[in-house]
């Protein structure tokens, strides 16, 4: 049984139906992009419901063509130009940095937002309860597995830091007892604020410890002389 067979007034075509469509696609959406958000990820919270009510806009319209306006041919041409397009934004949220461009973030994003396109839709097209089902399973994906695949899945040889240190402090001089501690510092940026007392900068560690944890790594990056403070940026 589903909420069609229960309530069959929602597969037609009407002011309602449509309202309640673009209603659940955008909570749907926003739920996948406040999670991402809170993380700073490139595609946030109005990027998310965007696409998802993009994507939920080109079912209706695909329906309205074929039911109202008479137009036959392929209804699913529409929609499934956005499960393909949605790839331009993809790309746009995959970074490429680190030594010799070798490491990759977005990834996890831009699969996010393909999928939330593909949510959309579903919520375009009706099928309500596939959206909700597909918005608790990608919540899921993204945020309590997030925490398990860092936690015991992922083998971790580099990571990012954010690190603020004493503005009259050479970070490059600072850094160099890492090596001591099994690290490598491939990468320096400026990042964050900075003031007369302190300046902010991203590093990249390799881990050439393989048995050195990243929060044990980030502790002995704290304890060096002249850092006021470092926290680690959370990679896909």
């Amino acid at each position: 049984m589903t909420l069609m067979s229960l309530f069959p007034v929602l597969r037609e075509l009407n002011l309602l139906t449509i309202l309640l469509r673009f209603l659940v696609a955008g909570a749907c959406g926003a739920i996948i992009g406040y999670s991402r958000g809170r993380l700073q990820r490139p595609a946030g919270f109005r990027t998310h419901v965007l696409v998802c009510l993009g994507a939920a806009s080109t079912m209706i319209v695909s329906q309205f063509s074929l039911e109202v306006l008479g137009v036959y041919g392929d209804a699913m041409r529409i929609p499934a130009q956005v499960v393909s397009g949605i790839g331009f934004l993809g790309a746009g949220s995959i970074i490429v940095t680190g030594k010799n461009r070798n490491h990759i973030t977005g990834l996890t994003t831009a699969a996010g937002l393909w999928a939330t396109a593909c949510m959309g839709l579903a919520a375009g097209a009706g099928y309500l309860e596939c959206a909700i089902i597909m918005c608790v399973l990608i919540y899921v994906a993204l945020v309590p597995l997030f925490k398990l695949d860092n936690a015991y899945v992922k083998t971790l040889h580099s990571l990012t830091v954010y690190v603020e240190v004493d503005a009259d402090t050479r970070l490059s001089e600072a850094m160099r007892s890492l090596k001591d501690s099994g690290m490598l510092l491939h990468t320096i940026d400026r990042f964050g604020g900075s003031s007369e007392a302190y300046a902010g900068y991203k590093i990249e560690i390799e881990l050439l410890n393989r048995d050195l944890r990243p929060d044990r790594a980030v502790e002995m990056i704290r304890e060096i002389s002249g850092v006021q403070f470092a926290q680690r940026l959370l990679e896909e």
